[in-house]
């Protein structure tokens, strides 16, 4: 009995030392976690004018090689013609030496040159014409050898630079490729940062309004300040369907068009009322607006989240895909109060408003930027509001 008893005090000892802090959330923490979105907000900022400034290096050198192809193109144009013309310079010049020779009464049989210089009449003569014979043999050769050099020239530079085309034609592939690539990555981080704003400018209303009201950063939200209205009536528990204090979000509606099954990582979250849009929408229960907008969720449903004490415990209810709104943060609300209208915002297929609800811990709430953490508290609405 003795050795029971030091049991039960040194558990009771442990948990007053280390007393259990599950769902509290600190303004400190607020502060955190606008800190945090202040910073990946930067850094997002950051990454895009880089991610810019690089596309900007690129682009202009995919300019600067379309100029480097449309020139290679020119010249290699310019050397077809230059090789064009040599070639038919040689066809003239083999015409234009012959004439010469014809001239000279020079035909092409093989002792042509020998008939011609032995045609002299004297010695003198005859030096004479072996001397224009060796000139004209000369003259032809070299033209006929410097022309022949000049297409061999240009042919290679003709090879070369079609070589010089195809890798610019791959560099300039490769930098579209690039640009490409770095303008889908300026998109991708372009289309995070509204949402990034969005919880920027949460988290500034919210650590604004806390000290407004006199929090302290070490005071816990919804427990030591900023305390939501108390539910009224009821008995106690989280698992009371249909409990007093709590009301159906819709007076009315055609019918639930998909039901709750949830088992904390997937499923549907809550109720979905099909009703159609325009038609109000009523707090389920006494409580305080603590968000509203359209930031928080990625396909931009408009939505009104709630805090509410019921018998010392905290609830949560969420109301999305609403086409407007009747109240705004920070406002308190009765049980059955107008505050907002059913639509088909965000991902939706139709009119209807979508319940949700969680116990101990809210969306951005008491675990603020940790969204699969509140999930893991959500509940089946119908274990509070009436069916």
């Amino acid at each position: 009995m003795m050795k029971k008893s030091i049991n039960i005090f040194v558990i009771l000892l442990i948990i007053i030392a280390f007393p259990k802090k599950v769902f509290a959330t600190t303004l400190q923490e607020y502060e955190d976690q606008l800190n945090k979105y202040q910073n990946e907000l930067n850094d997002k900022n950051n990454q895009i004018a880089t991610s810019k400034k690089e596309l900007e290096e690129v682009q202009k050198k995919i300019t600067e090689t379309e100029k480097q192809i449309k020139d290679t193109e020119s010249e290699i144009e310019r050397l077809e013609e230059e090789i064009k013309k040599n070639n038919e310079e040689i066809e003239n010049k083999k015409e234009e030496s012959k004439r010469i020779i014809e001239n000279y009464q020079i035909s092409n049989g093989e002792n042509i040159y020998l008939e011609y210089a032995f045609g002299a009449t004297d010695i003198t003569d005859m030096i004479y014409r072996l001397s224009i014979v060796e000139q004209l043999t000369e003259y032809n050769d070299k033209i006929m050898k410097e022309l022949k050099e000049l297409v061999k020239s240009n042919k290679e530079k003709q090879k070369s630079l079609e070589a010089k085309k195809v890798e610019l034609n791959k560099l300039q592939e490769e930098m579209r490729a690039q640009a490409k690539k770095v303008q889908g990555n300026i998109t991708s981080m372009e289309g995070l940062v509204p949402n990034i704003k969005g919880q920027l400018s949460y988290y500034q209303e919210r650590v604004s309004y806390y000290k407004r009201i006199g929090c302290k950063p070490t005071d816990t939200i919804g427990i030591d300040c900023d305390k939501p209205k108390i539910v009224s009536g009821g008995g106690g528990g989280g698992s009371i369907a249909g409990a007093n204090g709590f009301v159906s979000p819709l007076n009315s509606y055609r019918y639930i068009s998909t039901g709750y099954y949830w088992n904390g990582g997937s499923g549907h979250k809550g109720l979905d009322y099909a009703e159609g849009c325009g038609t109000p929408v009523h707090a389920v229960a006494a409580g305080r607006v603590y968000y509203v907008g359209s930031g928080k969720d990625i396909y931009g449903a408009k939505m009104v989240l709630i805090v509410h004490n019921y018998n010392g415990r905290l609830v949560f209810s969420q109301y999305a895909h609403l086409s407007g709104y009747a109240v705004s943060t920070n406002q308190d609300v009765y049980a059955g109060q107008v505050i907002g209208y059913v639509g088909s915002t965000g991902w939706s297929t139709g009119c209807h408003l979508h319940l949700e609800m969680s116990n101990d811990v809210g969306w951005d709430y008491n675990r603020p930027g940790n969204y699969w953490t509140y999930v893991k508290y959500i509940t089946n609405p119908y274990n509070y509001v009436p069916r």
